[in-house]
C-alpha cells in the first residue's frame, strides 16, 4: 500500500493521468466503523483510500467473516460501480478515514467514446471480464463451501469443478 502524499492522495494515484480523476469525484471524511457499502447493495460510485483503512467483510454460512483490510491507495467497489452488479462483499472504516469517491457517470465522462471509439471496446471487454471474475470468485466459493461441508470429503476439493472455473476465464460471453 502506498503511503499517503503532503497533499493527502495517495501515490499511486499521483501523475498527470490520474489527476482528473481524483478531480472528478468528491472527498468524504468517514468516521470509524462507518459503512462505504453493504453485501448485496448496488452502488455507481467506487472508492479511492487516501487515508485510513477499510475492513472487507462477507458473510459465509450466516456469520460475517472480515476477509481483509485496504488502506491508503487502495481503490474499493470498482467492479460494481462499472457494471452495475450488487457489491459482493462489504466495506466499512477501521478507523476515521478519508475518501475519494467517483460517481459512474463521471468517469464514463472522462472516458467519452466520441473522442476514442476504442474506448468503447476497452469498456465492453472490462464489463466482460468483471462478469466472469464474479462468476468465478462464486463458483469458488461455493465449491470451497461444499468441500468444507462433506463429510465423506472433508477438507477435499473437486478437480474437476475446479478445473471448470478456471477454464471458465479463458471463454468469456456476453450475457
Amino acid at each position: 500500500m502506498s503511503e499517503p502524499s503532503s497533499e493527502g492522495v495517495p501515490d499511486s494515484f499521483q501523475g498527470p493521468d490520474t489527476q482528473p480523476l481524483l478531480r472528478s469525484g468528491q472527498m468524504p471524511t468517514m468516521p470509524a466503523l462507518s459503512t462505504l457499502c453493504e453485501e448485496g447493495q448496488a452502488i455507481d460510485c467506487f472508492f479511492l483510500v487516501t487515508a485510513g483503512e477499510f475492513e472487507i467483510a462477507k458473510r459465509i454460512a450466516g456469520l460475517r467473516c472480515a476477509l481483509s483490510t485496504f488502506g491508503p491507495g487502495s481503490v474499493l467497489a470498482l467492479m460494481p460501480a462499472l457494471d452495475g452488479a450488487p457489491c459482493a462483499v462489504s466495506m466499512r472504516a477501521l478507523s476515521d478515514a478519508t475518501v475519494v469517491e467517483i460517481k459512474r457517470d463521471s468517469l464514463l465522462a472522462m472516458l467519452d467514446h466520441d473522442e476514442n471509439p476504442n474506448l468503447r471496446v476497452a469498456e465492453r471487454l472490462s464489463l466482460l471480464a468483471i462478469r466472469q471474475l464474479r462468476g468465478a470468485t462464486n463458483e469458488l466459493a461455493q465449491a470451497l463451501v461444499c468441500a468444507l461441508r462433506s463429510p465423506d470429503r472433508k477438507g477435499h476439493i473437486d478437480a474437476m469443478r475446479l478445473a471448470r472455473i478456471q477454464a471458465g476465464g479463458y471463454a468469456w460471453l456476453d450475457a
